[in-house]
């Protein structure tokens, strides 16, 4: 069985190799994918775009473990997740908002069973001392059922989503930065073609900070030095600019909101 990571926790430290110690232990067959740990730290958002563009590639049964806790050590719930056919481990705090978005297929359950975890006091390590065993023995085969109680109150992250603002905006946040600088938004590419296809629309204008964005291209290589709107292969908008780092640029913030506007 797979567990899949996703962190705050980066390289220095030893805190991903623990993880992967406590997993190994409790179940040596199995399989831990490193997908990311450099998601900016306390930034939920941020993971829960590495999981939203992630977890479909991975092969049933997958069970994703998603830390990004600000909260550690306190009485925020545990939560396990089903949805799709996977299972995802993470701290009760809006990182699994894209998840609980899938609609009715998804089950919620409080992670409320301590004897799956390595201690049963206070913890300011809980993807050690809870998640990643919770994860290892979902892995194992032990059911949600034994693990769990369903719940329907659970956080859940109602900025993380963009927003349609009739006639003619769009509202949306700075999501994540890629290692080139290209600035990833939470609104999806398809968007941007419906308003300016079947809405009638024929021009963009997006404005970040100083700078007013009406390009769009189709890849980074045939753009000019100015900023430009791409779709990238995750399938939002990206904000970018050829061989630029247009986060650093732009002067750009994560989470920071902005507009496009139609005519």
């Amino acid at each position: 069985m797979t567990i899949g990571m996703i962190t705050d926790f980066g390289e220095n430290d030893y805190f991903v190799g623990t993880l992967k110690g406590v997993i190994k232990k409790i179940n040596p067959q199995a399989g831990v994918i490193d997908i990311c740990h450099g998601v900016p730290s306390y930034f939920i958002p941020g993971g829960s775009y590495v999981l939203e563009k992630t977890y479909r590639f991975f092969p049933a049964g997958t069970v994703f473990l998603v830390v990004v806790d600000p909260g550690v050590g306190t009485q925020r719930k545990l939560l396990l997740a089903t949805a799709a056919g996977f299972s995802f481990v993470a701290p009760d705090n809006g990182i699994l908002t894209p998840i609980f978005d899938l609609g009715r297929d998804v089950l919620v359950r409080e992670i409320n069973q301590d004897r799956f975890f390595l201690i049963s006091g206070s913890s300011t390590f809980e993807a050690r001392d809870r998640m990643a065993p919770i994860a290892a023995h979902l892995s194992r085969g032990v059911p949600a059922s034994d693990i769990g109680s369903e719940t329907a109150e659970y956080v859940i992250n109602l900025e993380y989503q963009p927003q349609l603002l009739p006639p003619d905006r769009i509202e949306g946040r700075i999501i994540w930065v890629d290692k080139f600088g290209n600035i990833i938004t939470n609104v999806p590419g398809k968007w941007l073609f419906e308003k300016l296809g079947s809405g009638g629309f024929t021009h963009f204008s997006l404005r970040l900070n100083d700078r007013e964005i009406r390009e769009y291209r189709r890849d980074y290589a045939s753009a000019s030095g100015q900023p430009f709107l791409l779709i990238g292969s995750h399938g939002s908008l990206e904000i970018a600019m050829n061989r630029r780092h247009a986060f650093r640029e732009l002067q750009a913030a994560l989470y920071q909101k902005f507009f496009i506007e139609f005519s």
